[in-house]
């Protein structure tokens, strides 16, 4: 099976880390199925997509939905063909609070976008990844999966266990010819980013300044650099890659190992 007949299901595609990947992908020969939950901003994605000659999907859902996840993933099966490559990137930073004020419904919605929604995700794809012979899984992990960080313990705990949900799913697929990878992005000049710089300093305290100085001082990541990492991995079927987390630093140990 080559590039051109598989295609690569990113979300969050609309802006930030998932706009680059999906790009990149398709320019590498991958048909991309867009998911996020607003349209527009993937209608956007999909212009660039459609300019270089790329083939796309526009597929709008909330993946904390269990029901929307799957109907994601059938639409793109039946229009494009079934995802050989997912891209799990969708995530939501807040509530950027401490424990005791933050609100249970937005710490629950932190945990449905960042780690239940990936799960779902998995779970659609990985009988039609096996059917196909074939299957790359890349979760969008965060250096904050590692590193305690105040008023973000959500994402924090999201992510962290979304890295251990990686490597779980490694071993349970190790007799498959499916292999699931976490890519820690490190910190990038994204609208994330710019949601948390919007926060004022009674929501984020001492750490407000931490970010702005991260900012001003140019030394976030560009997203497409990180994206090159996402292309290199999803054309990558190396068994031992199953459970391990990538950064920008190995980039080039993956391209070399490739050629």
């Amino acid at each position: 099976m080559t590039q051109g007949e598989e295609t690569a299901l990113v979300t969050g595609a609309g802006r930030g880390l998932g706009r680059r990947a999906a790009v990149e992908l398709a320019r590498s020969g991958w048909k991309v199925a867009l998911n996020g939950r607003s349209r527009s901003p993937l209608e956007e994605t999909a212009e660039e997509i459609e300019a270089l000659g790329g083939e796309c999907l526009v597929a709008e859902g909330d993946v904390s939905d269990p029901q929307q996840v799957a109907a994601v993933v059938e639409r793109t099966a039946e229009s494009l063909s079934p995802v050989t490559v997912l891209v799990n990137n969708a995530a939501r930073i807040g509530p950027a609070r401490f424990q005791e004020d933050a609100d249970p419904a937005s710490w629950s919605g932190t945990l449905a976008v960042n780690l239940h929604g990936p799960q779902a995700l998995c779970r659609e794809v990985l009988p039609l990844m096996r059917q196909q012979g074939r299957g790359r899984i890349v979760n969008v992990v965060s250096g904050l999966a590692w590193m305690a960080f105040p008023r973000f313990n959500a994402y924090c705990t999201s992510k962290a266990a979304l890295l251990q949900m990686t490597r779980c799913l490694a071993e349970e697929l190790k007799q498959d010819p499916v292999q699931v990878m976490a890519l820690d992005p490190g910190v990038m000049d994204t609208g994330m980013q710019a949601d948390i710089r919007s926060l004022d300093a009674e929501q984020l305290g001492p750490v407000r300044e931490q970010f702005l100085e991260m900012h001003n001082k140019g030394i976030l990541r560009d997203p497409g650099d990180v994206a090159e990492l996402v292309v290199t991995l999803a054309k990558r079927e190396a068994e031992e890659d199953s459970g391990e987390t990538f950064a920008l630093r190995d980039l080039e140990k993956l391209r070399s190992a490739g050629r």
